[in-house]
């Protein structure tokens, strides 16, 4: 099966010193197996950035040279690429040997040794042990590139299907207050649908929701927390909590006087399950008093994200605040 791309089957060679290259390219010819000779290190990097199922080197060649631009470039293959590497080696018991394969692999990567002496049909049976991974790494790439093209549909028909919604929202509610929080809270969902699928559908990062949810508060909301990944589910939750809790401030809490600030404050539990607790802190705006009566927006608050206890709130004399204990994921 071919990767798809000109070069992709190709071994690339790299054996500077005597008649190394030559006789491995005669090899592998006769296998049937085309090889391109590469001069150095820099050209070796150069060809493997065109395309290529193996690349088969010798100790010699890199023993003294400066890896590091090789190291990037192995370092940054995208997800499905681990390129496999045949390093050809002196038989040799020194000690330093094991430091030496340890730098190797640190370097390299994916590598597999082949001392010399070795038959030919060792090197060939090796190469095409390399090479099959190699296409099942390809097949990888083919099945990361249909998902992409389905969330790239996904993301087309859920946009259709939110629009849809909200011209039957459109003309099923009268105009009013009911009607603008329910077309709110939906395009809170769907700008966080819109960040998740930007992210290949992975999730999104925490802090990137909750900058573009409160960005239009400016300097009075303050935000501390590390960089943490919301799966897509808990990101569409979130959304929705953060519209919530901004909303309610700037029509009962701090966001409604000048001087009113809010701080957003998270930090991640690396247990199992993992945990983020967060926290939404209101100052400086009038004095918090708790609902008469439970709303469809605190019973949002309460279920949007899976938690591990009920969520806290708080209606003190400073401030309303709210805290949670969100689930990140749960054991297998």
């Amino acid at each position: 099966m071919a990767g798809g791309g000109p070069h992709s089957e190709r071994i690339l060679i790299l054996a500077p010193l005597g008649r190394d290259s030559e006789i491995a390219s005669s090899l592998l010819a006769e296998a049937g197996r085309h090889a391109q000779v590469c001069t150095d290190v820099a050209e070796l990097r150069a060809e493997l950035e065109r395309g290529a199922a193996l690349a088969l080197i010798t100790e010699e060649a890199v023993a003294d040279s400066d890896l590091s631009n090789l190291a990037d470039w192995v370092s940054s293959q995208p997800p499905w690429s681990d390129m496999p590497i045949i390093l050809l080696t002196a038989h040799d018991d020194a000690p330093s040997r094991v430091d030496r394969a340890a730098r190797y692999q640190n370097i390299l990567g994916n590598v597999t040794y082949l001392e010399r002496p070795f038959h030919s049909t060792t090197l060939v049976n090796l190469a095409r042990s390399a090479i099959r991974s190699r296409h099942r790494q390809y097949e990888a790439r083919a099945s990361l590139d249909r998902y992409m093209l389905l969330a790239r549909e996904l993301q087309h028909r859920t946009k259709n299907l939110l629009a849809v919604i909200q011209s039957i929202a459109s003309a099923s509610l009268p105009p009013g207050p009911t009607r603008e929080t329910y077309f709110a809270r939906l395009h809170a969902l769907a700008i966080a649908q819109d960040l998740v699928l930007e992210g290949d559908g992975q999730g999104i990062s925490i802090r990137r929701l909750v900058k573009q949810a409160l960005n239009s508060f400016g300097s009075q909301i303050v935000i501390h927390g590390p960089d943490v990944n919301l799966s897509p589910i808990n990101a569409q939750g979130f959304a929705l909590v953060l519209h919530e809790l901004a909303t309610n401030a700037v029509k009962h809490g701090a966001l409604s006087a000048a001087g009113g600030t809010v701080t957003v404050e998270w930090r991640q539990n690396l247990g199992r399950p993992a945990v983020l607790f967060f926290a939404w802190r209101e100052k400086g705006g009038p004095p918090a008093a708790a609902p008469k009566h439970k709303g469809f927006g605190t019973k949002l608050l309460e279920v949007a994200v899976a938690t591990e206890e009920s969520p806290l709130f708080d209606y003190g004399a400073e401030g309303f605040s709210y805290e949670m204990s969100a689930v990140l994921d749960r054991p297998a």
